[in-house]
């Protein structure tokens, strides 16, 4: 049988890659998703998530960077308090009983952000034009007073949002974008482009450090890693393979095929999805 009777989950891992990567993310939380319905063992998908949406989402961090669309001096704060968090959660065991509810909790709560997010980032665009030169007068007359302490304060909030959703990305094996960009869209952080090149950064960091968080945890080398995804999921290659060809494909169609608002929309209805069936299993 072709994929050992798996070709539907690498058919499901291609278009989710080729969805999410449209729109900056990785696909971790979907990818997580799939491998527990599947009944993956809860020790190795984690892992699996988080070296899928490291192939997905380096090609799109490649794109934005290239583009010099990400915001370095905006990003570091979000970056640097989610890494060490990132690597706390992964290194946390937890049993399949914890793990999945937590998982289906998190998705479901992500699909809501995005919707709401979808609809705030709707609203705050369309009368935007005429408040435009207003805003702009009186940001120049207020803003030299204020710039310091916004700077603080907003490196600190930063820092902190970034820990907190690391350590939730940790814990569950993904890559925590999908919880960064609906909070970045209803604080109007900066623009949907903007807020996509940070999310993108902000998973490939948090993927990196949770996958060595997980590895940690169950001290395994990379012989022993080999050996145990060969053994829960012996079609492990094919999901990489389908992974980064998808990635590749949603990467470089991103701006042409589907409308941003269109993306998010098809994410939060995927995410809601499968995380009330693992709230039902």
């Amino acid at each position: 049988m072709l994929l050992g009777g798996k070709f539907w989950i690498v058919a499901w891992f291609f278009l989710a890659a080729l969805v999410y990567s449209s729109a900056g993310f990785g696909g971790g939380s979907t990818y997580t998703a799939l491998l527990v319905l599947n009944d993956v063992d809860h020790r190795v998908l984690p892992m699996l998530s988080l070296a899928c949406n490291l192939l997905v989402v380096s090609g799109a961090c490649l794109r934005f960077a290239t583009q010099r669309q990400i915001s370095w001096s905006r990003s570091i704060p979000l970056v640097v308090g989610s890494i060490p968090l990132a690597w706390v959660g992964g290194s946390i065991p937890l049993d399949r009983e914890v793990f999945v509810p937590l998982l289906s909790g998190t998705l479901i709560v992500a699909g809501v952000l995005l919707l709401i997010g979808r609809s705030k980032e709707r609203s705050d665009e369309t009368p935007s034009r005429e408040n435009q030169p207003e805003k702009v007068s009186l940001a120049n007359q207020t803003g030299s007073s204020r710039m310091n302490f916004w700077w603080r304060s907003g490196v600190i909030w930063q820092a902190s949002l970034g820990a907190v959703l690391g350590l939730l990305a940790g814990l569950v094996g993904i890559g925590g974008g999908i919880f960064l960009s609906p909070v970045l869209h209803l604080t109007r952080w900066s623009h949907a482009r903007d807020i996509a090149a940070t999310s993108s950064l902000f998973i490939l960091v948090n993927s990196v450090a949770g996958l060595i968080g997980q590895t940690s945890k169950h001290d395994w080398s990379v012989s022993e890693i080999v050996t145990e995804f060969q053994t829960h999921a012996p079609w492990w290659p094919w999901l990489f393979a389908s992974v980064l060809i998808g990635g590749q494909i949603g990467n470089r169609a991103a701006a042409s095929w589907l409308s941003p608002l269109t993306l998010r929309r098809i994410t939060a209805v995927i995410v809601l999805t499968a995380g009330i069936r693992l709230g039902w299993m």
